[in-house]
């Protein structure tokens, strides 16, 4: 396009003075192309053309060649090529002493995949003009694709010499410069390093680039291939703003349109990366990259055939593509066919015998979807290709930082960030790597958990042994082992983690599988602890199921075992999402949606629903097919089979009965959860007064307004519209709650719960008044009342911690011991994280003489903060009740080194577990410096004395 522009501004510049409004006309059509509004702008040059032959002698023939090369490239723009292609042939023929429209029309032949037209054009526009910039360029580009790479960096030494030697004049030539600094940037990656290649680069951006948009303020190019630069080494905020400095000026070009798509891919915005794609082919049809992009998509969306659908369309726009043809070979090989991903790599090579772009993107693709092996021999290939690109070691540099080979990835990013000292991958990991030096290991039979030895030390112990302890379980239950030691890292905090993870700054989860390692955020760099072992135990099923399946077991089906492992009731939240959609069947997911849950949701619900369907997959397997069901499964991923023919193989159904029976069911699933779900839609108070003022005598909107301006602190408001809706229907639940909780801010407990008792439905509770109602009655001493009342409640809601903790309250009271620990177990079940209530399970099992009890509890405090002293203590006094004095020792040393309040009292626990063990000299030299430091202290001199009795030895 750049030099039909060039042509369009001296053709208005040699018109003569009496053509004014046409050369109006046609600058006005030449801003439209240069703004990406092609039909409009093919429309005005054909009003231009209409209107030049009007006047008198007509158009000039310069003026004539500059309408149809205006022409062409508006068709260019829209895609239509072979009608460019008709507007330009005749140009070239009548003017074979112009290179504009050879060298045009030589790259429209190389990006259709016609490279020897594109040769035969180049030939035509170079004889006619040595020096022309466009011709040059697409040899070069012809030299990179044909795997003449040397011929190809020489020729881009060429217009780096050019430029040097005629700055003057290039500087005012935009289109110019944006060729120049394409072919640069490829000479400089070829040849420089280090600080030399981030200078050279730079120089590239600001005097080559700068001074494109300087000399043209409409060259929407400059900007792009700036972001285009930043958006290879992973630097997405400067890449956004130079992107979004090429839309303001060409809001509809599709290569600004697809670099921002690129954009998405890297940052996992899968849908507006989508949008983005779909957007550029609206525009134009026929842009590969567009539908590039949308394989990529596909491939992360997990949808292998729709990946096949757009490859195949972007290779049908240039036959020779390489990058189109590595995601043909990519999903060809996603969709286990090797023949189809052979065959697309044949045809590269028969084109190319160095074909570096077509194996590294292979190698992305597939390392994206955990094929290791097969990425990894795309990468090795594509660096023997071309050894001077960075994103190859950067590629294979991550593929062996998720398989835990770390030392050779340290190596790969050193190399990558020499080659292009712009990357922040690689510039991260490096970082990352050189944290991860001074780890060390915790090796257990099965693991080998790496740590901060300054911070977590602690946490790797126990987590090593957790994992041991659950090993057994999970291994047995899959029927597999993975070989060799699993590595766990435990990450300082969660900024480590994520560059560990993905080499870039922020992922929104504590904990990633890469199937052959498992990294987390250490719980003692987070705001809040968190269940660790949860954590890691659901990580671990993902080792096991993603190696058993040789990495073939689909998103949806990895994570509803991993749930499945973690045990525990289902969540309430995920027992109303099912009530709200399985009876209308809305917004439920199929095995065609499901992954797109977990990778790309519709909204915040849809990846929790995703995690609730795919369990409930599982567990409808189980309960059709026979306790083997999932096993079987698996087994049919480790064969290569899609899920579809998975079942038919395993179960005998085909996947419409499959899916007809999973929906039968959901039904009977949500036949026994008993939960609420709101009946009241939320409201906008603007909205609320609205309605009032329409129909100011509705009893209902009289009481939601008293409780929005209760919710609001606003008494004095809200007591006469409770009034006037209990005037209008006494007994209202929801004006009598408002009112009764008028009364108790006044201190009028009794006259409140003479209020609201009318109010109660027993077969129909209203949420808000059995709650105050047994608040009141709980704070009135009446306890067999509140216990009726909250049993009420939960009879319609039973998971719900608020009836659960209502219940332990009154158990409590009335020394319901039983019914307490029960009611407290409920509540823990409920929340893997709260520590509080697993400590109060603890110390009351521990009273009431459970040591087994006290001991599982104490654990579970553990496994949510392994650093509170208080935790171990419990721990070690349970496991004393238990007479398991040796790790009783153990425990009470730990609570020690980590400075308890009453360290003389934990170590007069100490030494009645050392009595225990029989270590009666370690028992008084703990016992001894207990005295040495406070010689009054009573249990310690009792517990002397009696270990110096004859008897004590």
């Amino acid at each position: 396009m750049g030099y039909v522009i060039l042509f369009l501004a001296a053709s208005l510049a040699g018109q003569a003075p009496g053509a004014t409004d046409t050369s109006s006309d046609l600058d006005a059509a030449r801003r439209l192309l240069q703004n990406g509004r092609y039909a409009e702008a093919e429309e005005a040059f054909d009003a231009v053309a209409a209107g030049a032959k009007k006047r008198p002698g007509g158009p000039t023939p310069e003026f004539e060649r500059a309408l149809a090369l205006g022409r062409a490239e508006s068709l260019v723009g829209q895609g239509e090529y072979d009608k460019a292609v008709k507007e330009l042939e005749p140009i070239a023929a009548k003017d074979p002493k112009s290179p504009i429209a050879a060298a045009r029309l030589a790259e429209i032949a190389f990006n259709r995949g016609d490279w020897e037209k594109a040769d035969a054009w180049v030939a035509k526009a170079l004889a006619a003009a040595p020096d022309d910039l466009s011709a040059r360029w697409t040899a070069v580009r012809l030299l990179d694709a044909r795997g003449e790479l040397e011929k190809a960096v020489a020729a881009c030494k060429w217009f780096v010499d050019h430029f040097n030697a005629h700055n003057a004049e290039l500087v005012k030539d935009a289109e110019g410069l944006v060729l120049i600094g394409q072919a640069a940037e490829r000479y400089y990656r070829a040849t420089a390093r280090g600080e030399d290649l981030s200078d050279a680069l730079n120089d590239v951006i600001n005097e080559i680039y700068e001074a494109a948009f300087k000399a043209d303020s409409n060259c929407w190019k400059a900007p792009w291939l700036e972001g285009r630069l930043f958006l290879a080494g992973y630097n997405e905020r400067a890449a956004s703003k130079e992107l979004a400095r090429a839309q303001q000026i060409n809001p509809l070009s599709p290569e600004v349109l697809v670099t921002l798509g690129q954009a998405d891919l890297q940052g996992y915005r899968l849908a507006a990366g989508r949008s983005k794609a779909e957007r550029a082919l609206a525009v134009n049809p026929h842009y590969g990259p567009a539908h590039v992009l949308l394989a990529d998509l596909n491939i992360s969306d997990e949808r292998f055939a729709d990946a096949l659908a757009a490859a195949q369309k972007a290779v049908v726009a240039n036959p020779r593509d390489e990058d189109a043809l590595a995601r043909v070979a990519a999903a060809c090989r996603l969709r286990v066919d090797p023949a189809g991903a052979a065959a697309a790599e044949f045809s590269v090579l028969m084109n190319n015998p160095r074909p570096a772009n077509f194996y590294a993107a292979l190698g992305e693709r597939l390392a994206d979807r955990r094929k290791y092996f097969t990425a990894e021999r795309a990468f090795l290939l594509a660096a023997q290709a071309d050894p001077s690109r960075a994103d190859a070691p950067i590629g294979l540099g991550m593929l062996y930082m998720q398989i835990g080979r770390e030392d050779e990835a340290g190596s790969l990013f050193e190399s990558a960030f020499a080659a292009d000292p712009f990357n922040v991958r690689a510039d991260n990991m490096r970082r990352v790597l050189k944290h991860m030096a001074t780890y060390q290991p915790y090796e257990t039979k099965h693991f080998t958990v790496t740590y901060d030895p300054t911070q977590d030390s602690l946490l790797a112990s126990y987590l090593g042994r957790y994992l041991e302890s659950v090993f057994a379980e999970l291994s047995d239950g899959f029927g597999y082992a993975p070989p060799g030691k699993t590595k766990i890292e435990i990450m300082k905090n969660h900024q480590w983690f994520s560059g560990r993870t993905i080499g870039l700054p922020f992922i929104p989860t504590v904990g990633a599988c890469t199937g052959k390692v498992v990294a987390m955020a250490s719980p003692k760099a987070t705001n809040k602890p968190y269940n660790w072992a949860r954590v890691i135990k659901h990580e671990v099923v993902h080792v096991i199921t993603l190696q058993q399946t040789e990495f073939n077991i689909p998103h949806w089906y990895t994570e509803a075992l991993a749930v499945e492992s973690e045990g525990g009731p289902r969540p309430q939240e995920w027992n109303k999402m099912l009530l709200d959609r399985v009876p209308s069947r809305s917004k439920l997911l199929n095995l065609d949606t499901i992954n797109l849950g977990f990778i790309r949701p519709n909204e915040p619900d849809d990846r929790q629903m995703a995690y609730c369907q795919a369990q409930l997959y599982a567990r409808y397997m189980a309960k059709r097919f026979g306790a083997d069901a999932q096993i079987k499964m698996l087994a049919a991923y480790r064969r290569g089979l899609t899920t579809e023919r998975a079942i038919d193989e395993c179960f005998h159904v085909d996947k419409a009965d499959f899916e007809k029976a999973y929906l039968a069911y959901l039904d009977e699933v949500v036949q026994t959860i008993r939960t609420r779900v709101d009946q009241e839609k939320p409201v906008k108070f603007s909205e609320l007064e609205r309605q009032l003022k329409a129909k100011p005598d509705d009893p209902d909107l009289n009481a939601r307004m008293a409780y929005e301006h209760y919710a609001r602190r606003d008494l004095k408001a809200a007591r006469p519209l409770a009034d006037k809706a209990l005037k209008l229907k006494p007994n209202h639940p929801l004006a009598s709650y408002v009112k009764a909780r008028l009364m108790m801010s006044i201190g009028d407990d009794d006259a409140a719960l003479a209020l609201i008792e009318p109010a109660l439905d027993s077969k129909h509770p209203n949420e808000r008044v059995v709650d105050l109602m047994a608040e009141l009655t709980l704070k009135a001493g009446r306890l067999d009342a509140a216990e009726k009342l909250y049993e009420m409640a939960r009879k319609d809601d039973p998971q719900h911690t608020k009836w659960i903790a209502g219940l332990a309250r009154v158990h409590l009271r009335q020394k319901k011991t039983e019914a307490f620990l029960n009611d407290m177990a409920l509540i823990a079940a409920n929340d893997a994280d709260d520590l509080g209530v697993r400590k109060v399970l603890a110390e009351r099992w521990l009273a009431a003489g459970d040591a087994a009890q006290a001991e599982k509890w104490a654990e579970e405090c553990l496994h949510v903060d392994v650093y509170d002293p208080s935790a171990h203590v419990l721990l070690g006094d349970a496991l004393s009740a238990g007479k398991k004095y040796e790790r009783a020792v153990e425990e009470y040393e730990v609570g020690l080194k980590m400075k308890p309040k009453k360290p003389n009292d934990l170590k007069v626990k100490l030494a009645r577990a050392q009595l225990g063990l029989k270590k009666d000299d370690a028992a008084r030299a703990t016992l001894d410096e207990v005295l040495k430091a406070d010689p009054e202290h009573p249990e310690a001199k009792a517990l002397r004395e009696e270990s110096s009795k004859p008897s004590a030895k």
